[in-house]
Order: structure tokens, then sequence, then C-alpha cells
């Protein structure tokens, strides 16, 4: 029997039954038990999903078990989207898991969408509850993850488009377990921020809920050249050191282990981790500079005395000047730059007059001082206190051969200007990935801020529940920021076209009104002209009816006196001689009313109605 026979390799069998697999039953939803979870170092995990009747190998790797927002564990019921597929190698039947949730939750669509209406109901998406934002904010505060590029985005828009703006970023994880509650804090902490702007002492201690943001830590960002460090008025902690203080190789040694920690550790760290890291690196340095490792110029007092010189020089005309210590190799100082100076000049300024007047000195030639100066933000009076406090221990340990001057400076400006408007996101990724800001926690803590808020989530065709709460929603973290500010060059630009236009305008009036002046002069003499004889024929007639007025009173006047001596004269005593009678009076004038008072020789006056009688007594007749 003459008969061709196919024979299969073991590989050509496993690879005919895994796309006999794949394409056969494809990309499936399973729902089952987690059993014999084992989590490898690769960072894949390796499990077994189960129930009552049967039980399939599972494989998720790295890139997507990194966007599970819950710990998964033995016993766990989930559901998994996968494709069925078979290992070649071990002719192992398995199904590669690319998405997972916990059973029993439901998907996260519907999640979504069940929160989603379940808050439009209530009125959060409301356009009557958004508020404007500010024209020109002067302080942005960003809720977003210090690590991503998502702030790296933000901070470079920032600074091309209004580089004297002032940034606040609260550092929060944006995704996995406990990122929705660490972002609603952020938002919380940002606006009792706000309400006690200018109480410096409420703000220096986080609440349990806002362990993640701690006033005191300063945040690590490659560029140190931020928007505020340009800010005028604010009070610095500085530190600079000379160009070799510290061996490049121990710094690229100690960067090197620094970035694996990174890896490493996540965030939010715990006390013990941040214990860790400052003993590893932090304190590392500071031991390295204790023991006077390295170059130590400033030992020199010669030197020392010419850094102090440079300080003191500018003080009260480019800053206000507070504690300082000039230790061997590096130095710490506190300093208020005054309007118009900002630090980043001011350290240019010291560090090359200082630089060629020890090398003169020295008598060679090179780089003095490090590039990178070490620039905190004195926010606090607190904070204050212990910058002071920590040059003056720095001088303690030193044993007094360091040159140190303490002076507590007063103002903390940064607390006294309110965070005009918040950024809240982070960069795009999968509907995992992004879940927090889907998350109640979050949309009721943007609902709630009195600060407006940009949701900056994800790319352009990304949507959460954060973007419909917040007052407005960018499509990118980078659109957050051109949405928050406008170009600083184009608002100078418009200031000057339109105080350009005005001032034309005002000419073209001045010129428009010279032209018009005769005529309005001329116009004004006609008027008061006619004015004038108006007001003189009005007098004219006042007067005419004023005289007659007075003669009519003048008559009137007459006439009644004239009636009232008739009267006067009727009841008057002369009417009663006009009857027959007289008056006899005595020679000084008093009426002789009895004859029995007069006596021989007196004088009397008798009047009569027409006339007087002189007469004197001869004798008399009682």
């Amino acid at each position: 029997m003459n008969e061709k026979r196919k024979i299969y390799s073991v590989t050509e069998l496993n690879r005919a039954a895994r796309f006999t697999l794949e394409n056969g039953i494809g990309e499936v939803w399973v729902e089952g038990e987690i059993s014999r979870l084992t989590k490898h170092s690769s960072g894949h995990w390796y499990f077994t999903l189960k129930d009552e009747k049967a039980a399939v190998s599972c494989a998720m790797f790295r890139q997507n078990n990194a966007r599970i927002s819950f710990a998964p564990k033995d016993g766990l019921k989930v559901r998994v989207f996968g494709q069925a597929s078979l290992y070649e190698p071990r002719g192992n039947y398995q199904l590669i898991v690319r998405q997972m949730e916990e059973a029993g939750k439901g998907t996260r669509q519907e999640q979504f969408e069940k929160l989603k209406a379940k808050l439009a109901a209530e009125g959060l998406f409301d356009e009557e509850y958004k508020k404007p934002l500010p024209l020109l904010p002067q302080k942005i505060g960003v809720v977003t993850s210090p690590t991503g590029a998502a702030i790296r985005d933000i901070i470079n828009v920032l600074t091309r488009r209004f580089p004297n703006l002032e940034i606040l970023l609260a550092p929060v994880t944006v995704q996995g377990e406990g990122a929705a509650e660490k972002i609603a804090a952020a938002i919380e902490y940002l606006n009792a921020y706000n309400k006690n702007v200018g109480q410096a002492s409420s703000l220096s201690e986080p609440s349990e809920d806002a362990r993640y943001f701690t006033p005191f830590l300063p945040l690590e960002i490659a560029k140190r050249h931020l928007p505020h460090w340009e800010q005028e008025g604010v009070t610095y902690f500085v530190t600079f050191r000379l160009a070799d203080a510290l061996p490049k190789k121990k710094l690229e040694q100690w960067k090197s282990e620094r970035e694996q920690w990174l890896k490493t550790h996540e965030e939010p760290y715990s006390s013990q981790e941040m214990e860790e890291y400052s003993e590893l690196f932090s304190e590392r340095i500071n031991q390295w500079l204790d023991t006077g490792s390295g170059s130590c110029l400033l030992a020199d007092q010669g030197n020392a005395r010419i850094v102090e010189d440079a300080f003191h020089h500018f003080d009260g005309e480019r800053y206000h000047l507070g504690s300082y210590i000039i230790m061997p190799n590096h130095i710490h100082v506190l300093i208020t730059p005054t309007p118009g100076y900002t630090l980043p000049s001011i350290l240019h300024s010291w560090k090359s007059f200082t630089a060629n007047k020890i090398n003169e000195q020295r008598g060679r030639s090179g780089p003095v001082w490090q590039d990178e100066s070490y620039d905190h933000i004195v926010r606090s009076p607190e904070q204050l206190k212990f910058y002071t406090q920590y040059i003056q221990k720095n001088f303690e340990q030193s044993n007094g051969t360091a040159l140190v001057h303490i002076d507590r400076l007063e103002a903390c400006p940064t607390l006294e200007r309110p965070i005009d408007v918040l950024i809240v996101g982070r960069g795009g990724g999968s509907l995992e990935d992004l879940w927090a800001f889907n998350e109640e926690i979050v949309a009721r803590a943007i609902a709630a801020s009195k600060i407006p808020i940009i949701s900056a989530v994800g790319h352009e065709i990304d949507f959460t529940i954060a973007d419909f709460v917040a007052d407005l929603r960018a499509p990118t973290p980078s659109a957050a920021a051109e949405l928050a500010v406008q170009v600083k060059t184009e608002l100078e630009t418009q200031i000057t076209r339109l105080a350009a236009r005005l001032g034309g305008s005002l000419q073209n009036q001045e010129r428009v009104l010279r032209e018009r002046l005769p005529g309005l002069r001329q116009t004004m003499v006609h008027a008061l002209r006619n004015g004038l004889q108006r007001t003189q024929q009005k007098m004219d007639e006042s007067a005419l009816t004023l005289g007659h007025l007075l003669q009519s009173v003048v008559a009137e006047r007459k006439q009644n006196l004239r009636r009232l001596e008739v009267q006067l004269r009727a009841l008057g005593p002369l009417a009663v001689l006009d009857r027959g009678y007289s008056v006899t009076q005595t020679a000084d004038g008093k009426v002789v009313r009895d004859a029995g008072k007069l006596k021989k020789g007196d004088l009397l006056h008798t009047r009569l109605a027409k006339g007087t009688v002189l007469s004197e007594v001869k004798e008399k007749e009682t």
C-alpha cells in the first residue's frame, strides 16, 4: 500500500495548534477565580483561572498588568480579556490576558456610564456652576505626578507663555490603588491653602489626608529654572558649591543609585522610605561636604571674605540679605530679591564676581562654582525659622571656623498670593490608567473647589468624569497650560497697539478741536452777546415791574396812614378840645386836675382847640 503521509514535527504541530486557537477562538472575556498567582521578577504575572469544573493557565505581561488598579490575589474572582493561545515550547494551552477587572463590579465602561448619569442628575455638569477662568492669573496650582511628562509639558508651556508666573505643584500618584483619594486630597489641600493665605502656621504641618504633600520637601525637577524662581519679592534659601566640592564620578554613581531607588519605590513614599532616601543621598552628600572632602577654597579666610563682601555689596539695592554661612566648600544664604531683580541674575553676578577675585588671589584660572544651585522658596515663617536654625547648626558643627551671619528676614510674600486657577490631570493611557479621574471622590472634590479647575486628562480622544465636572476641559496637559494663561508678549504687543491707537485718537481729537476752535469762539461770542442782551432786557422789564410795584405799595401805605391818623385824632385829647373843652397844665407840664393843689402866683398854660392861654393864679376856689 503506497500511501502519502503528512509528517509533522512537534514544533509544527504546536504552531498549528496555536494558530487554530488564536484564529478559531480569538479574543474573549472569561470569568473565574485566580489561583497559584506568581509575580515574576521580570514584572510578568502567571496564574491559573478556574471555576468549579475546569482551569486554564494564564499569562499577563508587564505592560498590561501595570494598568491594574487593584491588587489581584489567590481566591479573587475576576473577569479577564485575552487571547486563547498555546505556548509552543511546552505545548501548554494558555490565555494571554490583556485586561483584568474584579468580577461583580461591572465593566469599567458600565461604571463610567452609571456614575456619569448619577452626577449629571445631581447637576454637577451644569453650565451654571462653571466658574470663569481669571484673565491674568498670577499663581497656578497643578495636581499631577511630579515625575510624569505632564508636569514637564505644563511647566514648559507656562514658562514660554508667561515667564514670571508662579507655579505651585501638589505631587500625587495619578494611577493605581489610592490615586483617586490622593488627587481629591490635593484639590482640597490647595483650596485650604487659598483659604489660609497669610496664615502660614495653619499650613506648616499637612493634615493626615495630605501626607503626600510636605511643604518642607523640595521637588526634584530636572530643570531648576522654574517660573517661580523668577518671582519678585520672594524669600529664597539658596545653596551653591565649589566646582570640585563633589567628585564627578561620585555624583554620577549616586545619581545612578538614586534612579534605581526611584524605580523600585512607588509614591507616596512612607516615612521610612523618606528616611532611607535622605540617608542614601541627601545625607551622604552632606557628610561628604562636612568632612571637607573635595575643594575647600573657602577654608581660606581671604576667599571667604571675598564671598562675604560680594553678599553685602548689593544688599538693600538688588536684594535683602538674611542669614548666611560660608563653609569650606559650600554656602547657604537666605535672600529676598527687590523689585526688578531675580534670583538667577543675582546668583550669576555673585558667582562671576567672586570667581574672578578668588582666581586672582590663587594666581590661577578655571571654574570655581558648580553650575547647579539648589534654590527653595521659603513658604512660611516656620520654614524661615527652620532654615535660619539650619544655618546656625551648620556653624556650630564647623566648630566656629565658618563665616556666619544670622539675620531673620520678616517677609514671606509667597503665602500672600492665592492660587488663581488649578490644572488637574495627567498624560495619556488606557482606560485603566486614567481611571482615578473617573472616581466619584475626585468628581466631588472638583465640584466643591472654590478655585476654577481645568481638567487635563490623557489625550484629545480621552474623556473622563473629571472633564465633565471641571470648569473647563483641556484635551491635553499642554493645552491646559495654554488655556490657563495668555502669551505675555502678545499681551504686551496688544497693549502697545492699543496705546498707540489711543494716542493717535487723542491727537486726532486735538487737531479737530483746534480746527474748530475759531468757530467755537465766534459761536461762544454770539451766544454770550445774545445772552447778555436777553439778560439786560429782562433786567429792564424787572426794574419797570418793580417800580410799579413800589408805587402801588407806597400809595397803599399812605392811605393806611391817613386812616390811622383820623382814628387817632378821634380817640386823642385834641378831639375833645374841638368840642369846647380845654386842658390846663402847670409850668412843668403837669395837667391840673385839683385846684386845691395850686398856690397863688403859679403860672398855668391852658390849651384850647385853637391856641394856648397863659395865666397866673391870683386866688382859687376849692
